[in-house]
């Protein structure tokens, strides 16, 4: 599994990132108030530029005399062997709150099995839409959409079970969420159609691998998530709209070891 540690690293960098702007066009809750079709008035925003930020010289060099960029040494000869796992997996929400009804969701998942424990890198999307009861159905287009990437941990305690061998899990990654505005909105010489909030995925779960073959893997899942928002978006509103998004999924899985 040593040879995945930089993929993990990188991934766990994206869950800590989020959007931003060099623009702060006001708060998010009054762009979405703009956006409505009901609204009176202009949809104008603001549209002041932010200062620009300086790259610290002096710690970049600290960095490199301390040795933080030496490449890392290499991994002791003697660990056992990894099997490489590569899946799809796919589902839906049996509950969905507080902003969004889940429509489905994709994933790809490839990483290492030994003994009892697999590490994976998954990635993939999930496809939204408001619900009629939140306070963004009139401001929001239909097509809500996040792209998510991450990490997931799995422990098996019976892994060589050829049937209905089950597993517990663990997920952190980073997400995307893009949405359209109901109507555009003005910014100086811009018009702003969407806009986009990054944000961090944390999940646990279980399943049972239905078929574990030694080739060949078919199994179930119900995985309990929530998605926690940035503060600023992408096009430079103050997140005052999203706080968290939580689902309880179910997803089949299906893959093949290498």
């Amino acid at each position: 599994m040593q040879r995945l540690l930089p993929l993990l690293l990188a991934l766990l960098l994206l869950a800590a990132c989020t959007t931003g702007s060099d623009y702060n066009r006001g708060s998010l809750s009054d762009a979405m108030d703009k956006s409505r079709d009901d609204h009176e008035g202009d949809r104008e925003v603001p549209n002041e530029r932010e200062p620009d930020n300086w790259w610290d010289d002096d710690d970049e060099g600290r960095r490199k005399e301390s040795g933080d960029d030496h490449a890392p040494a290499s991994v002791a000869a003697g660990s056992g062997p990894d099997v490489m796992y590569l899946a799809g997996r796919g589902g839906n929400a049996w509950h969905s709150s507080p902003y969004f009804d889940s429509l489905f969701d994709g994933e790809l998942l490839l990483g290492y099995r030994e003994e009892a424990v697999e590490v994976l890198l998954f990635g993939g999307i999930k496809a939204v839409k408001a619900k009629e009861s939140s306070e963004i159905y009139e401001s929001v287009d239909e097509g809500v959409l996040f792209l998510r990437a991450g990490v997931e941990g799995r422990y098996s305690p019976f892994p060589d079970l050829p049937f209905f061998s089950p597993y517990l899990l663990g997920q952190i990654g980073g997400s995307y969420m893009y949405w359209s505005f109901k109507n555009p909105l003005d910014a100086g010489s811009e018009v702003i159609w969407n806009d986009s909030v990054g944000g961090m995925i944390l999940g646990v779960g279980a399943g049972v691998n239905i078929v574990n073959y030694a080739q060949f893997r078919l199994g179930v899942a119900c995985i309990p998530e929530t998605h926690l928002f940035g503060a600023e978006t992408q096009e430079g509103f103050q997140n005052d709209v999203f706080d968290y998004y939580g689902t309880v999924r179910w997803a089949i899985e299906a893959g093949l070891f290498m």
